[in-house]
């Protein structure tokens, strides 16, 4: 087991890799499918794969992490990310293949995640949830930024997609030394363990608690639209004739954006309140997507990424925040699992709806009805406690 002094240098590792493989393979993915002739609908039948399986073992993933710590969640999540990247490295002539591929990637990340996230919690609970969440939520936006520019590789003759196979080969390289970085946690990161008596919260008393199911709708409200953002953005600048090397810049502005806001959580908490943060994060992000259908110049699409990565940046370490203060003592792996199972229904339906959406309206018509969600997201949040 490692010692506490290298728990951050351990962490930073382990989740800037998880968001680069995510982040980089995932549209890669995406790309492979259209390269495939495949259109929207499909794109919406991949992101519902990425969902699906983790809303699936969410909650058992929860109660591993509660139980043993999260080093065995880690490993698996790790093994999976690892078998993800293997599959896509020869899947880019076989659609199952890189459904079965996407399949796997999110089942990596949510093991990878909820382990993550607890480890980060009993840091939280000592040294100040805002900042603490803040900066977690700011290393994983850093990889979330490093993910896009395996986009850049060099397409194949004849296609403007980035090549699945050498971006595949990339990830899992990281996932190998992910996986690695895996067995220096344990349980001895995580808040101290509550009696035996405490733990056995069933999910449904969990989510009983007020102000939980609010919270849970705002987390996977605003994170369904970053997922769909990043299936679709793809769609949207292939429909334009826009070079992927456009949708990387679009990526990176709002990832960098993300950063912003997430390192400047605790400036803007005190400032604003957490209320009054969490609604206008929400309202701006809806106003943001629902410029990108619009025909405007590519540089104004960046521009609108980049205000709806700021605004959508901070809606994640927010809703981290407002369920831990939910938390009774030792749940907090259970529902941080019932949050990214939220995450993951939301990630599931709303890409359902954007294929139908997709069928009849395109690519912007996905955008639109997404905006239309954060709306109902910035009055959720209006539940969210100032104090």
């Amino acid at each position: 087991m490692t010692a506490g002094r290298v728990f951050w240098p351990l962490l930073v590792v382990h989740a800037i890799l998880v968001q680069v493989i995510s982040y980089g393979l995932r549209p890669s993915l995406s790309y492979a499918v259209i390269e495939l002739g495949y259109g929207s609908v499909w794109l919406a039948v991949l992101a519902a794969m990425f969902a699906l399986p983790p809303l699936i073992l969410a909650v058992a993933t929860g109660r591993l992490v509660d139980r043993v710590g999260e080093r065995p969640s880690m490993v698996i999540g790790g093994a999976a990310l690892t078998g993800a990247s293997a599959v896509a490295l020869v899947a880019s002539e076989h659609l199952a293949l890189l459904i079965a591929a996407t399949a796997l990637l999110g089942i990596g990340i949510i093991f990878s995640m909820v382990a993550e996230q607890s480890a980060v919690t009993g840091q939280a609970r000592r040294r100040g949830m805002d900042t603490v969440f803040g900066v977690y939520t700011f290393i994983t936006s850093l990889g979330q930024g490093v993910g896009p520019l395996l986009l850049l590789m060099p397409p194949a003759p004849g296609t403007l997609s980035p090549p699945l196979e050498p971006i595949a080969a990339a990830c899992g390289v990281a996932s190998l030394v992910t996986l690695a970085a895996s067995f220096g946690f344990g349980s001895h990161h995580r808040a101290a363990r509550a009696p035996a008596s405490e733990t056995r919260w069933p999910a449904r008393r969990l989510l009983a608690i007020p102000g939980m199911y609010r919270a849970l709708l705002v987390s996977g409200l605003i994170l369904a639209s970053i997922d769909v953002t990043l299936a679709y953005l793809p769609a949207l600048a292939h429909s334009r004739g826009i070079a992927p090397g456009w949708v990387t810049a679009m990526l990176a502005a709002r990832s960098i954006m993300t950063m912003a806001s997430r390192i400047n959580l605790g400036s803007l908490v005190r400032l604003l309140g957490r209320r009054k943060l969490t609604v206008a994060a929400c309202a701006v992000s809806a106003l943001a997507l629902c410029g990108l259908p619009l025909p405007v110049p590519v540089a104004v699409l960046i521009g609108l990424t980049a205000v709806y990565g700021f605004a959508a940046g901070l809606g994640q370490p927010m809703t981290m925040v407002w369920v831990t203060r939910l938390t009774p003592s030792g749940t907090q792996g259970t529902v941080l699992s019932l949050r990214i199972a939220g995450n993951r229904l939301a990630q599931t339906l709303i890409p359902a709806v954007s294929g139908a959406a997709a069928a009849v309206s395109g690519v912007s018509g996905v955008l639109l009805l997404t905006g239309a969600t954060l709306a109902v997201a910035a009055w959720s949040a209006t539940a969210v406690p100032d104090d």
